[in-house]
């Protein structure tokens, strides 16, 4: 994918998840009518939020990427730079904050799994591009 369509997607994705939040936490209750949660609500905004942070880590990514090739486990100046490496990180830090966020939703979130998540997050990425 090349880096235009990536960045207007990134942009989309950042802008739709961004309104989606808004609307919701203006608008939707996370409970139904019999004080029970409402999983659609819950749903939505855990979506939300992968939209919103997976956009803007891509984003991020790219920019990175220009500066600092090596972030997206080029090792050589000959080989083109290609923007799947900043969706792939862009994808992989929406899911972790949307795990962090459902883990502190069911109150389960300290440092120590903090860490562990966020490291967990890096050894995956670190996989991949050793791969690559």
């Amino acid at each position: 994918m090349s880096y235009t369509r990536a960045t207007v997607l990134a942009f989309f994705s950042l802008l739709a998840g961004g309104a989606l939040l808004v609307f919701l936490l203006r608008n939707v209750s996370p409970y139904r009518s019999d004080d029970e949660l409402n999983p659609l609500a819950l749903l939505t905004f855990m979506l939300s939020v992968f939209l919103m942070t997976g956009g803007g880590g891509v984003l991020t990514a790219l920019a990175l990427h220009r500066r600092w090739p090596a972030l997206a486990g080029i090792k050589t100046r000959r080989r083109p730079l290609t923007a799947e490496a900043a969706l792939r990180q862009g994808v992989l830090l929406g899911l972790t904050a949307v795990t962090l966020l459902a883990m502190a939703m069911l109150q389960v979130l300290d440092v120590a799994v903090l860490i562990v998540t966020l490291l967990v997050a890096g050894l995956i990425e670190a996989y991949v591009q050793s791969r690559g």
